[in-house]
């Protein structure tokens, strides 16, 4: 038997151990925190409130400036070197790039492949949370609202130049653990940023919400491409995936 989803129960409140209903009424305070969440029909699409997925992406946020200072970063200096000393100013150049140049660049203890870990493993995170919305649009399209289609937007924006997927970790996938599973994850980010041009609600959204553009879309397409290409040498699952991708993207096949 399914179980039912969590924001579909009943609605009664359930006084906690002290006798008071506060825990449930700050649940029932942000279920309604917009309209669309209210009024939302789920008969069809099933998915989590707006205002359920904006609570998760807060607490996202605060898990991140929570970090010791050093490892933090904003969306803004994503590409930035860390701020591992407080008493030095940090280079004026990236440390992440899509090309890099011919000459190798390393860095002490691999600097900027742990980095590129720590920042690609939160916009995962923050891509899985706004992800129920790009399935809405694509299948749903007909019940998107403004804060769907911005939720939306914020998901594809979310998967865009992720620092592990650039130079120079790129070219040191032998130091990334568990590298079929950024495998896996490069595969469904390339079919759902392939849809943003084939589909209309996906194209509609990517051209009206001025969240993300489309040269963002079209670097991420690449340079995920390219590790694809590099690593279905040695990995079956991305050797399997480019006889998709191939024809998909309509790519050369290799001689």
């Amino acid at each position: 038997m399914q179980s039912e989803p969590l924001w579909q129960g009943s609605g009664s409140l359930e006084k906690e151990p002290d006798g008071s209903t506060t825990g449930t009424h700050a649940h029932q305070k942000l279920a309604a925190s917009t309209v669309q969440a209210a009024s939302e029909s789920f008969d069809d699409y099933g998915g989590p409130p707006v205002a359920v997925i904006r609570e998760m992406v807060r607490q996202l946020d605060s898990w991140r400036a929570l970090l010791p200072r050093p490892l933090q970063w904003s969306d803004n200096d994503k590409f930035d070197f860390p701020a591992t000393d407080p008493m030095t100013r940090r280079p004026n150049e990236p440390l992440f790039s899509v090309d890099q140049g011919p000459i190798p660049i390393g860095h002490r203890y691999n600097l900027d492949v742990v980095t590129a870990q720590l920042r690609t493993r939160f916009y995962y995170a923050r891509f899985m949370t706004y992800r129920p919305f790009v399935y809405k649009a694509l299948h749903f399209p007909e019940l998107m609202t403004p804060d769907d289609c911005n939720c939306c937007a914020l998901a594809i924006k979310s998967v865009c130049l992720w620092p592990l997927a650039m130079a120079p970790p790129k070219n040191k996938k032998r130091l990334v653990p568990h590298m079929f599973a950024r495998t896996q994850s490069f595969m469904g980010i390339l079919l759902i940023l392939r849809m943003t041009t084939a589909n209309d609600c996906l194209s509609r959204i990517v051209d009206e919400a001025h969240v993300v553009g489309r040269q963002e879309i079209e670097s991420t397409m690449e340079i995920m491409l390219d590790w694809m290409r590099d690593v279905k040498q040695v990995d079956g699952i991305a050797e399997w995936s480019w006889g998709i991708l191939e024809p998909l993207y309509g790519l050369q096949p290799e001689q």
